[in-house]
């Protein structure tokens, strides 16, 4: 495995300590925007008691749910081996960490399933095998069809990271499964792309 190195990221959540590794997809503006969003969710009352984070990383946005929702069931799962080393070295040796494709691997339902999928045009496939996983973790391709159906055949609610730059359609994928948009709990534009983190779920809930 990569040697891991840790970081000390600053976050609406707080000062989150992360191991990284040089094959893992490093939390960026896409991640911190998660992080607001879910701040926002707690500032707003919802509670969650089983949570999953799919597509992990480094573990960040599950160490962020944990730290804010104190769910009693959390599951960090990714198909690399690499983010799975290091969102369980995030997360501690008791933690749920589960190297996966999606969440087939896993039974039952999930109140909230976090999900910043790989949104960005794919390009030519590294061979490097540490340049392959992280390649995986940004690169459009299948994996975001894939994971966006795992996420809402299983959770009551979905929160998801989208970019303006993806030509994915989240839209149909969440709401062929029942899911119907809440709201943009957060978004930030840059000079070629927006980032949104919208907040899907099955029932109405009433303001």
């Amino acid at each position: 495995m990569a040697e891991l190195r840790w970081a000390d990221i600053t976050t609406a959540a707080g000062r989150l300590r992360v191991a990284l590794s040089r094959c893992v997809y490093e939390p960026s503006d896409d991640s911190l925007l998660a992080i607001d969003a879910m701040v926002k969710l707690k500032e707003m009352g919802r509670t969650y008691e089983a949570v999953l984070d799919l597509g992990t990383g480094s573990g960040v946005l599950a160490l962020a749910s944990l730290l804010l929702f104190r769910p009693r069931r959390l599951v960090a799962v990714d198909i690399s081996p690499y983010a799975v080393e290091c969102a369980r070295a995030t997360l501690g040796p008791d933690a749920a960490v589960i190297q996966c494709d999606g969440a087939r691997c896993l039974s039952g339902g999930w109140d909230l399933i976090i999900l910043n999928p790989p949104y960005l045009p794919s390009s030519d496939i590294p061979h490097d095998e540490c340049d392959f996983w992280e390649f995986m973790a940004w690169s459009e391709g299948a994996n975001h069809e894939r994971l966006c159906r795992d996420a809402a055949e299983a959770g009551n609610e979905v929160l998801i990271v989208r970019s303006s730059l993806s030509s994915f359609n989240v839209d149909s994928c969440l709401r062929n499964e029942g899911l119907h948009m809440d709201e943009v709990l957060a978004s930030r534009r840059f000079f070629m792309e927006e980032l949104r983190v919208e907040l899907w779920n099955r029932f109405s809930v009433k303001k």
